[in-house]
């Protein structure tokens, strides 16, 4: 039996790993991706944490746990959680959940590594997608393909064709920046951050600062807020410039907060902030099967990252497409219903926990819920229990 040609287009985790675990089922694909290439990335994303039923379930199926391994870091699973005024609520060294950490890219090389280097196609940027599998890229036409699978993220163009439901705003917009050396230019702050997360929440005013130490023991810094959708454009700030931005988020949005929060502020010294308006699918959103595609991760249900699943939300609908794949690779749109069908209240399910994750943390006693799940939690690990659902951090995509 000749091997089916299934193109995927996106070169993310999800993607990545769809391709990675039908390779080693003998199973070929197309991987189609807008970057130039693979360096083009290679600081891009923060740290995630992978879920054992999800995300680390899927490299086992990949055959990559014990690369993995040489990759986690079980001490990022260490958070400090603050009020607006920089009481701690929570401060634990590690929480034994088994979601340890990993960096973005070092994830998506550890994927791309696994894989033949023909098998992904850089530079190919989709444009529009035709009812009969044609894909309209910036410079090319491709063709031919018995299953075409959009793992593009937000904005997919391969949604575009199976759903008229677009992405909406959440409420919430987010700033970016890192600080590639603290332990050399800030060492005290660097030691208050630690190694794991640190979060601080400003209850009814809706905002929220947050810092992730990376592998290579950089900090990424992140501001959340509640603001109109056009928020960052019409607030008359040039976020390029940034000693402006850094003026306006300490003396006007963070004017009240304590010093000792708005430090990671104080510290940014190079590179650019990144601005970014959350959005999301609505929660349950489905599509009607349509022959010869489908969809995962992002593309599939956008959520916001106030839940840490994402990743592993793209991961899961990875392994589970490929089994079903491999299960019946004579029939893919037999194999792409059925995923479909499991996908759909699965993914549900970890959407609706993600929205509810945000509005409680934005809203009145956002600072309360927090300490009571991190309590939860650390009785789970008093008893020797490990979470299966539910996040504690935030994990914020490319």
């Amino acid at each position: 039996m000749s091997s089916p040609k299934i193109a995927i287009i996106g070169a993310g985790p999800g993607g990545l790993t769809l391709a990675r675990i039908l390779h080693v089922n003998g199973i070929p694909t197309t991987i189609f991706e807008k970057d130039p290439d693979r360096k083009f990335r290679h600081t891009a994303g923060g740290s995630l944490d992978l879920h054992e039923h999800s995300g680390q379930k899927a490299l086992q199926e990949a055959k990559l746990f014990d690369e993995f391994q040489k990759h986690a870091r079980y001490d990022g699973e260490a958070i400090i959680l603050t009020d607006r005024f920089g009481q701690e609520h929570i401060n634990v060294k590690g929480i034994d959940t088994g979601r340890p950490e990993i960096d973005r890219p070092i994830l998506r090389q550890m994927l791309l590594d696994s894989l033949p280097a023909d098998y992904v196609r850089w530079g190919h940027s989709l444009r529009r997608v035709e009812a009969d599998g044609t894909l309209h890229f910036e410079h090319t036409t491709e063709r031919g393909f018995d299953l075409v699978v959009g793992a593009e993220g937000a904005w997919s163009k391969v949604r575009q064709l199976v759903s008229t439901v677009p992405p909406f705003y959440s409420g919430v917009s987010g700033l970016e920046w890192w600080l590639h050396a603290p332990d050399r230019t800030h060492p005290e702050l660097s030691a208050t951050i630690g190694d794991g997360s640190y979060f601080a929440f400003g209850d009814e005013e809706g905002r929220c600062l947050g810092s992730q130490r990376q592998g290579d023991r950089s900090i990424r810094c992140y501001a959340f807020m509640r603001k109109p959708e056009t928020w960052i454009k019409d607030c008359g700030v040039d976020w390029t410039d940034r000693e402006a931005a850094k003026r306006f988020l300490k003396d006007v949005e963070f004017g009240e907060w304590p010093q000792k929060l708005t430090a990671v502020m104080d510290a940014w010294e190079q590179g650019d902030i990144i601005p970014r308006p959350l959005y999301m699918l609505p929660v349950g959103v489905r599509w009607p099967h349509q022959r010869g595609f489908t969809l995962l991760g992002d593309s599939a249900h956008l959520m916001t990252p106030f839940a840490g699943e994402g990743v592993n939300a793209a991961m899961w609908d990875a392994m589970e497409l490929a089994e079903a794949i491999v299960a019946d690779r004579g029939d893919l749109d037999a194999a792409a219903w059925a995923y479909e069908r499991k996908m759909f209240p699965r993914a549900e399910k970890i959407q609706q926990m993600t929205w509810d994750s945000l509005r409680s943390r934005f809203d009145r006693g956002g600072v309360a819920m927090m300490k009571e799940r991190f309590e939860f939690l650390l009785e789970m690990r008093a008893k020797g229990e490990k979470v299966k659902d539910g996040g504690i951090g935030s994990e914020v995509t490319e």
